[in-house]
Formats: structure tokens, sequence, C-alpha cells
């Protein structure tokens, strides 16, 4: 999330990959290298979707092969709208040929984000639901992320995902309390292959667009280790402070957060 729009482009992702394995975390068990927003400009005559051709010049698959070549897997994003949050073009009623292509890619993770849907409850899970069917039919295994950004998905998330958001995003501090207080009813709904996702992990760069202080990166981290939330690192990675890594590198609380049980903690 530290490249913005402006910045998602094949060498920056490329070099975030080189850092993964560089710094550590690729063998932490931080497997996952997810492109956000921003990444596609258009959709061709057959519905496919087109990769920005000025920062993928060699093309999205060239890209995900590099990634994997690292011994990472790849995420990408989509969203459940006719437009993505930042205005480039959605997936809805397109979700067989978006699914089949991103399997053709190798794509190994999907964060599917609201923005320009329905905000009506039943239509949101049809529409969900239509994308997990989707990638369900296309023969490669992809870990689903609905990202919804409601507690209400949460009964119904084991059902439709592998993780559903269940707050705002966590931009600053007071979204990342909030997330807490909200995901803290939520515990019964989480177990192994579906989790509550109280979004990313915020580091301390204060370059960043959004960052905390080192002591609430700590927070942030033991918190959501104790959640069983996903551990996705939203900071920059190339810039990341010495405490952020250590945080990030900490064996003891990740042993935690990847507990075989896969209950989520009482925080």
């Amino acid at each position: 999330n530290g490249l913005r729009c402006e910045g998602v482009t094949a060498d920056a992702i490329d070099a975030i990959a080189v850092a993964m394995v560089e710094l550590g975390l690729a063998k932490l068990g931080y497997a996952y290298l997810n492109v956000d927003d921003c990444w596609a400009t258009a959709t061709d005559p057959s519905g496919e979707l087109v990769a920005d051709p000025a920062a993928f010049p060699d093309g999205l698959p060239a890209l995900v092969e590099s990634v994997h070549a690292r011994g990472l897997r790849f995420g990408l994003y989509g969203d459940r709208g006719w437009k993505t949050c930042a205005f480039r073009p959605g997936s809805g009623g397109l979700e067989p040929a978006h699914a089949a292509q991103f399997a053709r890619w190798g794509v190994d993770y999907l964060k599917y984000d609201s923005c320009w849907a329905s905000n009506d409850h039943d239509a949101a899970f049809e529409q969900y639901g239509a994308m997990r069917d989707a990638l369900n039919a296309s023969g490669r295994p992809v870990l689903y992320s609905l990202c919804g950004w409601n507690a209400w998905y949460a009964p119904r998330g084991a059902e439709l995902a592998n993780s559903w958001r269940i707050a705002a995003d966590c931009d600053e501090w007071a979204n990342v309390y909030v997330a807490v207080r909200t995901n803290e009813a939520l515990g019964q709904h989480a177990a192994p292959g579906g989790f509550n996702d109280p979004d990313m992990l915020l580091g301390s760069d204060p370059t960043a667009p959004a960052h905390l202080t080192p002591r609430q990166v700590q927070a942030q981290f033991s918190l959501w280790a104790v959640m069983a939330a996903p551990l996705l690192i939203g900071s920059r990675l190339r810039s990341m402070p010495a405490s952020d890594l250590a945080t990030y590198s900490n064996p003891e609380v990740i042993a935690i957060n990847q507990d075989a049980l896969g209950r989520q903690g009482e925080v």
C-alpha cells in the first residue's frame, strides 16, 4: 500500500519481492506479495482485464513469474462493482472471465473489494459468491480475501471466502482501535480456512502515506497475532525502520498468530 497508484509498476513490485527475501520475511512465512488497486486500465473486447502497459511493459504474467521465481506467491486486486475504488475496471458480471484470467496468469491470492457496488447485504453475498464460484471453477487454488469493510460479513464469511474485512481501512491509529473493538465480538466466526480480517499492518516509516509510531506498530502486531488475523505488511519494505522489521520478525508473536488451532483470541 505504500506505493499508491502512481507507484504501482513492475519494477517497484519486483523490488519489493527482492526486499521480502533479503530482509528474511519470506523465511518467516510472509509468503504473499499482493498488488492492490491501479494495475488495470481497461477491459478488452472479450471482457478480460488489461494491465497498464506503461507500468507493466512485459505484461502481468511476466511479473507473476518473477515473483514466483523468488519463492513467493502472487496476489492481485479486483472489485465486485463496475469500477474499483480508484476508478479502474471492476469485475461485476465478469467473474468467470476474470477468475479464469487470474488462474491462467498464476495468481495465488485475490483481494476482492466493494467499491461502486450495492450495499444490500443479499446482493453483496451473491456477488462475492459469484467470484468464489468462478475461482473454484478455475482449476487453480486461490486464497480469496473478501474486502467489504463491515462486521455483517463475518457470520457468512466462511461460506464466501478465506478472509473477510470487518471494518474500515486502518490508515491511522483511531481506525486500528475501531477494528480491534469491532473484531472483539466476532471470534466465533474464525476457524482454520476462514478468518476475520481487520486490515493491513501499518509501519512507522514517516515517509509512508499512512504510518504509526513504533510503539503503536508493536501494539497492532501483537493484537493482530492474538486475533488470528492475516499478517499483511502494508508499509514500505524498502525503507522499513529497523524497529518495524524487529517487530514483524518476532518468532514468538508469529507463532501465536499461526497456532494450528486457528482460534481467535479474546482481547
